[in-house]
């Protein structure tokens, strides 16, 4: 089924997952339709715990020259820049870490065997460690009730990890894709309403919690005809 939800409406990413470069620039290539072109999706973890996206209007690879710059370069380039999409990481509460980096296996996501408190009673959310979200969302579709987001690259290593995802204030279920390793694909929750909070959790501690204000969201509305008296012959 995921699969035929790897094409979003604009932009067709590489199945052969991101290019990272020595010096931390993690980029995801695409290829798009129309008049987007090609280009490239990429992260970069400032030393101030930041996270920097730059996007590139061609594709990334090892003849790059951002991939063979160093890292005091890229540091200058992009996490001196006054603004841009940035993902800011609080300093971390526990000590645990989980920054190590490697490639994504493919478990299947499952909600705690409780439910989570009350949400409403949450006003503020100590992000605990590194976000294992972009934030961004590729693909929503409540005509299936599917709902991708982008996984921070280089990814986290979730094995013997749970990671507890709610949309709205519901818990659903989530999976690594498997066409695309870059990608966290949920169900979507019936009825739901935009925007709609996304809380993620990692091992009981909360890693991401945005906003989705649901731009961009397939929905399907068949009319219904209306009923009117019978026509005469």
């Amino acid at each position: 089924m995921f699969s035929a939800f790897l094409v979003t409406m604009c932009k067709t990413y590489d199945q052969g997952g991101p290019v990272v470069s020595p010096n931390g620039l993690s980029c995801q290539n695409y290829y798009g339709a129309f008049s987007v072109g090609e280009g490239a999706e990429c992260f970069y973890s400032c030393p101030d715990g930041t996270i920097r996206q730059p996007e590139f209007s061609e594709n990334f690879s090892t003849e790059s020259n951002l991939y063979s710059a160093s890292k005091g370069e890229l540091d200058a380039q992009f996490c001196s820049m006054a603004s841009g999409p940035t993902a800011t990481i609080p300093p971390a509460t526990t000590n645990t870490s989980l920054a190590t980096l490697v490639s994504i296996p493919s478990p299947t996501l499952t909600p705690a065997a409780q439910a989570s408190p009350i949400l409403e009673a949450v006003t503020e959310t100590t992000i605990a460690s590194s976000p294992l979200l972009t934030n961004n969302v590729t693909m929503c579709d409540q005509t299936v009730d599917l709902i991708s987001f982008r996984l921070v690259q280089p990814a986290l290593d979730l094995t013997n990890k749970v990671v507890t995802v709610q949309i709205s204030e519901q818990e659903t279920v989530c999976a690594v894709n498997p066409v695309n390793t870059s990608l966290l694909t949920c169900d979507l929750p019936n009825r739901i309403t935009f925007p709609a909070r996304v809380l993620v959790s990692l091992d009981g501690a909360v890693v991401n919690d945005f906003n989705y204000d649901g731009i961009g969201c397939i929905l399907v509305d068949t009319p219904i005809p209306a009923l009117g008296p019978t026509p005469t012959p």
